[in-house]
């Protein structure tokens, strides 16, 4: 949302760059760059003078467009190099509900093959069908802030109206993960709303595949209370 905000178009790529999203894949290994190439800019915005690129242990320095990391307010590559794993969230369909409905987890209780009590419906169906979004969808009040996609085609291109492209299962019968981002050789399909909703629980081990170490405080007064206020929220 404050990407939206700060740059007045959701297209990152053509705001900020394209990110680590344009290295020729050669199918048998993990190509992403090393971390830390933007460590100079602190938490601000830009893109790193230089990338290094391994592959099977040889390394290439790389300085152009699409070959070097970006970082957004400290956060580097939010889109492309590696496909991040999201925690929270899952995707689930009876087989007539398209690409399946999002799942958001009101704590950190997560289950990626069971719908618990802990997770509520976004109140809206993901598409059925693969590619470049043309809006994103609108069910729950409560999850406005989702930006996830309902509807693909209709002249949506890598430009406009959004210009990043998607993955479901059609007619998704059962559960599926969330990556977000795109990898290293997706080129201009990569963004902030880059999305595979298709990957099944057992099936998220691929060498494109990373995530975010995410930090979970100890259940201690202050966490419960913060946990209750949040889910009084979301409530």
């Amino acid at each position: 949302m404050l990407e939206l905000i700060e740059f007045g178009t959701p297209n990152g790529q053509s705001a900020l760059g394209n990110g680590v999203s344009n290295i020729s894949t050669n199918g048998s290994y993990n190509q992403a760059a090393l971390t830390g190439a933007t460590s100079s800019l602190g938490n601000g915005t830009g893109a790193a003078a230089e990338t290094i690129i391994e592959t099977n242990g040889s390394r290439t320095t790389e300085t152009a467009d699409g070959k070097v990391s970006i970082s957004y307010r400290g956060l580097e590559n939010p889109w492309g190099n590696t496909w991040t794993m999201l925690g929270g969230i899952m995707i689930f369909g009876n087989g007539a509900s398209n690409g399946g409905i999002p799942y958001i987890c009101k704590n950190y209780n997560y289950s990626y093959n069971s719908l618990t009590n802990d997770y509520e419906s976004v109140g809206f169906s993901l598409p059925n069908n693969n590619g470049w979004i043309y809006a994103f969808g609108y069910g729950a009040k409560k999850y406005d802030w989702l930006f996830m996609p309902a509807e693909i085609g209709n002249g949506a291109n890598s430009a406009l109206p959004i210009g990043d492209n998607g993955w479901y299962d059609a007619n998704l019968s059962g559960y599926r993960l969330v990556a977000h981002g795109g990898s290293w050789s997706f080129e201009n399909s990569n963004g902030l709303f880059y999305y595979a909703c298709d990957k099944a629980p057992n099936d998220s081990t691929y060498k494109s595949y990373g995530a975010r170490l995410m930090f979970i405080p100890t259940k201690n007064a202050t966490y419960n209370t913060n946990i209750a206020k949040w889910q009084a929220t979301m409530n």
